[in-house]
């Protein structure tokens, strides 16, 4: 059972005035989370601002230094998550996501998270944050990464093993977890029966080069952690849905020590948002101009309702 959760008064260290302003704010993003993803989003929308903002006054890693910054990247958030279930135009502009990286790979995110009986909002929020962090991170820039990841995989067919760059690809996933993901797969059907599982670095290396089995593989790593987290079987194979996930999934895939100690910070807090942007994005079809999303229209014959016609209608 859950500690009982903080006053989120206690919570915002701000003279009176000030502190209900934030209040409101707060209580008014849970209501549109409420109206736009249900009652459980709201809810694990509260828990995640309320864990963030305990973070910030215990002294544990935040992922911002104080209360209103972070409920101003909520706000942010749950406005282009609103113009995005309206299927509205939506405006990403400073929020920390690379959807560029994400689009692309939309049916292969659908089928590997569907394969595995996640949500596939989750999945994708760790492609963004993986891909994020290449293209920002200073000490190692992507074509660093990308040069490391060939160095290896070289190094790993000539000796059998490489010292360096173990996660690789789309979700950075770890070989050596991929090697132990077969008996996962194949409980829940996922893996080609006409492939051979990976069983050996040079080969976990190829597989997870193919976006569709870096994604599977880290699906299925995912749901692993999902069982346990939430004192499942381990070969329980129900269908996840728990708005939880969204913070979880992001958070273990990224530093498993950090989520255990219920820490927040930018992966995970912006990865719950993330989580729940691209599960109403890639119900559709979108098209992004800088940092824009536009949806995309379909045409023909039942793709749209038909104009209104100006003759009546007549019923015998």
């Amino acid at each position: 059972t859950l500690p009982p959760s903080p006053s989120l008064r206690d919570l915002l260290p701000y003279p009176r005035e000030e502190r209900e302003a934030w209040v409101s704010l707060h209580l008014s993003l849970k209501a549109s989370l409420h109206l736009l993803l249900g009652e459980k989003v709201a809810r694990a929308y509260d828990r995640l601002l309320r864990l963030e903002l305990k973070n910030q006054r215990s002294g544990k890693r935040a992922a911002y230094p104080e209360a209103k910054s972070a409920l101003l990247a909520a706000k942010r958030w749950v406005e282009a998550i609103g113009q995005a279930k309206r299927g509205q135009k939506v405006d990403l502009e400073g929020l920390p996501t690379a959807p560029h990286h994400v689009l692309p790979y939309a049916r292969e995110i659908r089928a590997a998270a569907s394969a595995l009986g996640i949500p596939y909002g989750v999945l994708a929020a760790i492609v963004d944050n993986e891909q994020y962090g290449g293209d920002k991170a200073l000490g190692l820039s992507r074509g660093v990464r990308e040069a490391a990841d060939g160095l290896a995989q070289g190094l790993a067919e000539v000796q059998g093993h490489a010292p360096l760059s173990r996660t690789l690809g789309l979700a950075q996933m770890s070989w050596e977890d991929a090697l132990k993901q077969q008996d996962r797969l194949r409980l829940f059907g996922a893996w080609d029966p006409a492939r051979p599982f990976p069983k050996t670095e040079t080969e976990a290396r190829k597989a997870l080069e193919d976006p569709y089995l870096n994604l599977l593989f880290t699906a299925s790593r995912l749901r692993g952690y999902f069982n346990a987290l939430l004192g499942l079987p381990p070969r329980d194979t129900r269908l996840l849905d728990d708005p939880w996930l969204y913070y979880l999934g992001p958070a273990w895939h990224n530093h498993p020590l950090r989520a255990q100690n219920l820490e927040t910070w930018e992966d995970s807090f912006h990865g719950f948002f993330k989580g729940l942007l691209y599960q109403v994005v890639l119900e559709g079809r979108w098209h992004l101009e800088g940092r824009t999303l536009l949806p995309l229209k379909a045409w023909g014959p039942g793709a749209q309702d038909p104009a209104p016609s100006s003759v009546p209608a007549l019923t015998p």
